[in-house]
């Protein structure tokens, strides 16, 4: 089994791997690459294979940068079968019709060009086929098992082993621990070679039990000051835990009352997918329900869908919390709200999730006072601050341990979806501690399991 990693080699996003055995092609994940001018120039270079000889894809889960190439895959030819978990269906379709909006927007204002339209993402629903409740795949000579990743709804760890020949795993992205609503991510399986993801393989995150209680801090100064607390966030994942904490700190009386907007309608139509799939709940969010708590509701949370109700939150009253998507700040309504409050001393840019780098997102982290926002020149004044419990991702003593769990060490193991130094760093501490030859693969790079 040949495998190469066309994306998410020394850099985070891209997520793409070709695998080749003796009778097949496939591929897992398809996802766009994001952040700087340079990496999304590449979004739309050829792939490095030969869309009309791949025969399936496997999905990790619905994150951009793991599915937002795949309506170019078969736009260049691709006829074969895309398989993904049923949540992660659901969510991939949200996932690429937003961003379809988004390159219309951008190639209306920008005249930048667009890498596939809506009627591409309709083509490419009709090739998704959820997998069954057991997760297992046999596909010409390879028998594909996902098991449960941890990191949002639907998420999979991908397993792949060849008849008469090797086994190969695919990390997708981890999930972290103590996450409030899913399950906790399988142990893994016994498995030749591992590519792991390594988003934060040089980072240790704070405590998660400590994250609702700056949280609540973040929005008492707010109301204190009487000033606007900015929450870009993802809308899958990210922006439900987000409605589950606030939840429990209003229910539970921990803060005082604040009027909260969710203006986002991606993260909108993504929390009702995540009240269908409840069968993915951890036992405390089970628990709750069956208690008569409706997770992601509470007193004083507004919902604007439309663009109308978006704009009555200029006019409400301070104080006030919002939370917008995109959680790197690089689209969707954020944009509005950074134009209208970055040059107010009584405002707060509250930051809980990764930030690529060449995002605005990225640039607003690191301290810039001068932002460019949707053509226009702001002065930053706002406070910037952030939260790294929020994480969806596993850090560096988490893929430590997680690879720990297998009853059997893996031979060989590639640390891919992480920057350069992360990457490296993680696969420094794997031959450190766990004694296991690891690398971080180069993009194109050949590997033989």
């Amino acid at each position: 089994m040949q495998i190469i990693p066309i994306g998410a080699a020394r850099e985070v996003t891209g997520s793409c791997f070709h695998i080749t055995s003796k009778k097949t092609q496939v591929l897992v994940d398809c996802g766009i690459f994001q952040g700087s001018t340079f990496a999304r120039s590449k979004n739309f270079e050829d792939f490095g294979f030969d869309p009309k000889q791949i025969d399936a894809v496997f999905v990790t889960h619905a994150h951009l940068d793991h599915t937002g190439r795949l309506p170019l895959l078969i736009k260049r030819g691709f006829k074969g079968k895309i398989y993904l978990t049923p949540p992660t269906l659901d969510l991939t379709r949200l996932v690429l019709e937003d961003s379809v909006e988004i390159m219309e927007m951008d190639h209306k204002r920008y005249y930048t060009p667009m890498l596939f339209t809506k009627k591409d993402v309709q083509q490419t629903l009709k090739y998704m086929h959820p997998i069954s409740d057991n997760g297992a795949i046999c596909f010409k000579d390879l028998q594909i098992q996902f098991h449960n990743a941890g990191h949002i709804l639907g998420s999979a760890f991908i397993q792949i082993t060849e008849q008469k020949g090797g086994t190969a795993t695919f990390s997708g992205d981890l999930g972290n621990v103590n996450t409030p609503i899913l399950m906790q991510k399988d142990n893994l399986n016994n498995t030749d070679a591992l590519f792991i993801e390594s988003t934060y393989g040089n980072r240790i995150h704070e405590d998660p039990e400590q994250r609702w209680i700056e949280l609540k801090s973040a929005i008492i100064k707010t109301i204190k000051q009487d000033g606007v607390l900015l929450i870009p966030a993802f809308a899958i994942e990210r922006t439900q835990e987000l409605l589950f904490e606030l939840n429990n700190l209003v229910e539970n009386r921990l803060m005082p009352f604040v009027n909260i907007y969710l203006d986002s309608p991606m993260a909108t139509e993504a929390t009702d997918i995540f009240k269908k799939y409840k069968k993915y709940y951890s036992k405390k969010a089970l628990h709750l329900i069956a208690q008569g708590d409706k997770l992601f509701d509470f007193p004083g949370l507004q919902i604007t869908k439309t663009k109308d109700q978006s704009k009555t939150i200029n006019q409400a009253d301070w104080p006030k919390v919002i939370i917008a998507g995109a959680g790197m700040m690089n689209g969707g309504r954020i944009l509005h709200h950074l134009i209208r409050y970055l040059g107010n001393k009584r405002c707060t840019v509250l930051i809980i999730g990764y930030q690529a780098s060449g995002t605005l997102g990225r640039k607003l982290y690191n301290g810039e006072k001068r932002l460019k926002v949707l053509n226009e020149f702001i002065e930053v004044k706002t406070n910037v601050t952030s939260i790294g419990g929020y994480s969806a991702h596993a850090d560096q003593n988490m893929l430590i341990d997680w690879i720990k769990s297998a009853k059997v060490l893996p031979k060989h193991i590639f640390c891919t979806h992480g920057e350069d130094e992360a990457a490296v760093a993680l696969a420094t501490r794997i031959k450190q501690d766990l004694n296991i030859n690891a690398e971080a693969p180069r993009p194109g790079q050949i590997i033989n399991i």
